[in-house]
């Protein structure tokens, strides 16, 4: 929506693809963290340790103390395409060494601990586990990478761009007097958390190139953001947004998926059966296929390449005409169809954004195999795009990045002793 109001965005080609439990998506964090668990291969072997010089191709980011989840992604596929899968996290080693200090309460409170992680999180997995006999203290479980995910949070950074804090001296394109100028023009424009619609603020999932903020991270966030607009608002009294359709366009094309349904409901026998309109889980299976099978998803084991992007921009054009015959016959189908609008319009801006940075930045995510390299020279920047509603095409360009903190030192801080 952000994006039809003409609000630039900024590393959309960004995805998070974690490595979780598989079939119930548990999370593995607890596990590694806290039970000090370790990933192998169906033969016992430590692939970060066997596959550790993989990490030297892509410098600096491989060689920090504790590589990056895309790398430990990229060790872990190496084995899944050779052959070496199933991969499994080592339950059953972890709690027997934790046992060997921990009392028997102690260990009992961990498997809850254990438990807990998915009750909390992902209920699913606790099937998953009752469902195959899983003892975790007995059995070991698989893990593998998920589908790509899109978020501005947690290990994602793809979103809106907005205005940043101007306390770190960022200037304004004019320049803010009494201000150092060491960073770029075009970071701030004087209102945190605004996009570049004049008024229109974001905050937590919402804010691109800021990633690694959980639930207290967004909801700081948020609440910089709502300062934000109450500033705004009393610097700007006179400000009256307007919409730029009328009320009766706008009702018609929220309805259109209804209209659509009760016009030919009565076309054929079968309502889900007709020429004349496709459902909203028929679409979405669709898009989903798409964006899976060209643009990096599970099918191809996150690969893609310019050819197969230009399927995806292809087909994606199909899509979108297609959607305009959704339709439906309640008020929960048109939410789905709702969704898929705004599915398709993210869908496209991540196929554009990967076809336009011409370097594999986040390896283990995805990768440009006509491109398979990080590319510090040309590529060290952001990637912005802007939409335009009326004509609906993209335009995407770099915007500098600065690092703040000396990267150099950095790394040769976090590499081990």
């Amino acid at each position: 929506m952000a994006a039809e109001a003409g609000a630039e965005l900024t590393m959309m080609e960004n995805r998070f693809v974690p490595a979780r439990f598989k079939d119930g998506y548990g999370p593995v964090g607890a596990w590694f963290l806290l039970f000090k668990a370790k990933a192998a291969n169906a033969y016992g072997e430590d692939y970060m340790a066997k596959n550790k010089d993989m990490l030297n191709d892509y410098p600096p980011y491989g060689q920090a103390a504790v590589p990056a989840s895309c790398l430990r992604n990229h060790l872990m596929l190496k084995e899944m395409k050779e052959g070496r899968g199933p991969i499994y996290m080592d339950t059953v080693t972890a709690l027997a060494k934790l046992a060997e200090t921990l009392s028997p309460k102690e260990v009992k409170h961990l498997e809850a601990e254990a438990w807990e992680d998915f009750l909390d999180m992902c209920i699913g997995q606790c099937g998953i586990w009752v469902g195959e006999n899983i003892e975790p203290e007995k059995k070991m479980s698989e893990l593998m990478p998920t589908e790509p995910y899109l978020l501005g949070s947690h290990s994602g950074c793809c979103g809106i761009w907005v205005s940043g804090p101007t306390d770190l001296g960022a200037p304004t394109d004019e320049g803010l007097p009494g201000v150092p100028d060491h960073l770029p023009k075009g970071w701030s424009w004087g209102y945190r958390s605004m996009t570049t619609v004049k008024g229109l603020f974001t905050a937590g999932d919402g804010v691109g190139a800021s990633g690694h903020k959980f639930s207290s991270g967004s909801h700081a966030e948020g609440r910089m953001a709502a300062k934000g607009m109450v500033k705004y608002v009393l610097d700007n009294p006179d400000v009256k947004p307007e919409f730029d359709e009328t009320p009766e366009e706008i009702a018609a094309a929220i309805w259109k998926p209804a209209k659509n349904f009760l016009e030919f409901k009565d076309y054929t026998t079968a309502i889900d059966v007709n020429p004349n309109y496709i459902t909203p889980k028929m679409l979405q299976f669709r898009l989903q296929k798409i964006m899976d099978e060209y643009v990096a998803g599970c099918a191809t084991y996150y690969n893609t390449n310019d050819k197969m992007l230009g399927v995806a921009e292809e087909k994606l054009e199909m899509l979108k005409e297609d959607a305009q015959k959704m339709r439906a016959k309640d008020l929960h189908e048109l939410l789905r169809a709702w969704e898929n609008y705004h599915r398709i319009l993210t869908a496209e801006a991540h196929m554009k954004h990967i076809q336009f940075r011409e370097e594999s930045r986040y390896p283990g995510f995805y990768y440009r195999t006509d491109k398979n390299f990080v590319d510090e020279e040309n590529w060290h920047v952001f990637v912005n795009s802007i939409y335009d509603k009326k004509s609906k095409k993209w335009t995407c360009f770099k915007r500098k990045h600065v690092d703040l903190v000396d990267k150099s030192k950095l790394f040769k801080a976090a590499a081990p002793h």
